[in-house]
């Protein structure tokens, strides 16, 4: 047990493991993971439905949504992307939690616009071509290790037409600075949240600080097994984003707090890059 303990106290290599599919894939967490984006109490997963209705405002006044090509990567249950076809755009909703878009499908209204959802993982499968407007939200961008970053944006480039924008936000230094190293231990931990089972968790937070990453690593050990579950969490300034943009060849066009005007404390920033030369 002794040795057991020290391995789960054991701090991690930066973007050893990613986990992240296990989130949306695994049939009970992803059915978890469903009912918190919906939840209109907590932001754990989305942003209230308020908040994003007044960026479908922002989006649409700088944009003028209708009649643009949109893919929404990592859509969850459409909530973005049903709002940008309801404004009249013709939409795409990527995503690779089979139960996300098995709701977006049966529950989404296009309205005037038309409305597509696919399963598939950005990271890996291809993107639609000629797109007018490519969004990745709630910090999603974040998640990903530099490589993963650099795949994608590759991918985001090859995949906008020449007047393009890559629309997307990021989890900023001062957000970085509200995290505290610890570990929290509990039985049946978050509720069920991990499995319907009994388990025990150790919830361990970890900080990167010459990286500006931070990880929340749970451990859930259940009878029969013990399994870990990583959240990455990259943090950007204004200067380090726009040196990663750059090496991929993409330019800030716009950087604000417009994805959650409530944000007072500017934990996120909304960015909007487009390829050199657009």
């Amino acid at each position: 047990m002794f040795e057991e303990l020290s391995e789960i106290h054991r701090k991690p290599d930066l973007f050893s493991v990613y986990t992240a599919e296990t989130l949306w894939t695994e049939p009970h967490l992803a059915q978890q993971m469903l009912k918190t984006h919906l939840d209109q109490t907590t932001p754990l997963a989305s942003r209230p439905l308020h908040i994003i209705d007044q960026t479908m405002q922002w989006l649409d006044e700088k944009f003028g949504l209708n009649g643009k090509r949109i893919c929404d990567l990592g859509c969850g249950p459409g909530l973005y992307a049903e709002r940008y076809a309801q404004r009249g755009a013709q939409v795409e909703g990527m995503d690779f939690s089979a139960s996300s878009i098995e709701y977006a499908t049966l529950n989404s209204d296009p309205g005037r616009g038309s409305l597509a959802f696919r399963q598939a993982n950005y990271l890996t499968d291809g993107l639609p071509t000629q797109q007018d407007l490519i969004t990745l939200i709630y910090c999603d961008f974040c998640v990903l290790s530099p490589s993963q970053r650099a795949a994608l944006l590759d991918k985001v480039r090859r995949s906008l037409n020449s007047e393009g924008a890559f629309v997307f936000d990021v989890s900023s230094m001062k957000a970085f600075e509200t995290v505290s190293e610890g570990i929290v231990f509990a039985r049946n931990y978050m509720d069920g949240f991990w499995t319907v089972d009994e388990c025990y968790v150790f919830h361990s937070t970890w900080k990167y600080e010459t990286a500006a990453v931070s990880l929340d690593l749970f451990t859930i050990v259940e009878e029969q097994k013990t399994w870990r579950v990583y959240n990455w969490l990259q943090h950007f300034s204004q200067s380090t984003l726009e040196a990663e943009l750059k090496s991929s060849g993409f330019e800030i066009d716009d950087i604000s707090s417009r994805f959650d005007a409530s944000d007072t404390e500017a934990h996120s920033f909304t960015v909007v890059a487009r390829r050199f030369g657009s």
